[in-house]
């Protein structure tokens, strides 16, 4: 698509990232004006990667013995019945990693 702004260059694809909340997205930019604009889209796909950050909580690492240990927050393990002594799993993923509380 031509540039909506200087109508002389090509909007060409690109990603770019909100390194402050490291938010990946897609954009188009003009390499000619440098106009960067979004379809609705794309802007809906960034809206919900931070509607997915707005609901995230903060948590705390710490040292036990050789192994890092994660404290979940009260109300998340309310939700789940994760007592002291229940077992989950731990997968790897692109982003980060999962933890599944088992039944």
């Amino acid at each position: 698509m031509n540039c909506p702004n200087c109508r002389k260059g090509v909007m060409e694809q690109k990603d770019d990232m909100i390194k402050q909340d490291g938010v990946s997205f897609e954009i188009f930019h003009c390499k000619a004006c440098g106009e960067e604009i979004m379809t609705m889209k794309q802007l809906k796909e960034l809206a919900t990667k931070y509607r997915e950050l707005r609901k995230a909580k903060d948590v705390t690492f710490a040292k036990w013995g050789n192994s890092i240990a994660m404290r979940i927050p009260s109300d998340i393990a309310e939700e789940y019945d994760i007592i002291p002594g229940k077992h989950g799993t731990l997968t790897k993923g692109k982003e980060g990693f999962k933890v599944i509380p088992l039944s």
